[in-house]
């Protein structure tokens, strides 16, 4: 199992940073002097990935243009011998192959990732990173997920240990059986339980391994009672056919970049880690 490709879904309207989501994405709301979604670009390249595909919206023409060279900027810097300061996202430039695929009505995350889905090869495993959660550790988490993958050789959901009371705001995995104090096997995902019928305290986070199959299980799943395809019933319907899925528990400090608080949060930790 050779795990080389990410998909970053990054079509959303960022609807709870509005007004300042009208013109700026929310995964290009700087994170010290970065955007967001270079963080996980980064996360994704030290994990030895090299092929990457951000899911935009159309009109998210500011993320394309920064994972694109400047060459006016790259002049003016190189005459003032400040090259430096753009060394992290050149080096990605370099070095990472990135490129766009486009959702042009924001649908759901499963329906997202149908758009990004002659990208990966037949029987071929993936990636999946959600730009909202950032997650900072001695190594990057996709790595931890990656071999977890191969050595389960199944699919593999991050998740963390969170307190009942805040649990209702997840996907919680309901467990099959413990492979590890990390690692579980799992039998079913549930979404957004309360508190008193939470079968875990296990919460779904944005990285995902998926098999090239999910592709052909999102069309036949039903759909929500909100009229969308969730990405948890796909899943359960694999495991009902047969596919191994393994919950793996994060190692890294995680920060849900996707609300104003959340984002406010990571900005005032990241500088002491």
């Amino acid at each position: 199992m050779n795990i080389k490709k990410l998909i970053i879904p990054a079509a959303g309207i960022g609807s709870r940073f509005l007004p300042i989501t009208k013109t700026i994405p929310k995964e290009m709301l700087p994170i010290g002097n970065k955007p967001a979604i270079e963080y996980i670009v980064q996360e994704a390249s030290d994990a030895h990935i090299k092929n990457i595909e951000i899911i935009l919206s159309p009109e998210k023409t500011s993320i394309k243009d920064y994972f694109q060279e400047n060459k006016k900027l790259n002049q003016i810097l190189t005459e003032k011998n400040e090259l430096y300061r753009i060394k992290s996202i050149q080096t990605i430039i370099e070095n990472i192959n990135i490129s766009f695929s486009y959702q042009s009505k924001p649908a759901g995350l499963a329906d997202a990732l149908m758009h990004a889905q002659n990208f990966i090869e037949h029987d071929q495993y993936f990636a999946v990173a959600l730009p909202d959660d950032l997650i900072f550790g001695t190594s990057p988490e996709l790595e931890h997920l990656i071999l977890i993958a191969q050595k389960m050789s199944g699919m593999v959901i991050a998740v963390q240990e969170i307190p009942l009371e805040s649990i209702g705001a997840y996907g919680v995995v309901v467990i099959d059986k413990k492979i590890n104090d990390r690692c579980y096997a799992i039998q079913s995902m549930v979404e957004k339980p309360s508190p008193k019928d939470a079968p875990s305290n296990l919460a779904i986070v944005g990285r995902y391994i998926f098999h090239k199959d999910l592709f052909t299980y999102i069309p036949k799943t039903p759909l929500s009672k909100s009229g969308e395809i969730l990405l948890p019933d796909t899943i359960n319907l694999m495991i009902k056919q047969g596919y191994p899925v393994f919950a793996y528990i994060i190692q890294g400090q995680r920060f849900d970049t996707g609300t104003p608080q959340g984002w406010l949060h990571c900005l005032q930790t990241i500088q002491y880690l």
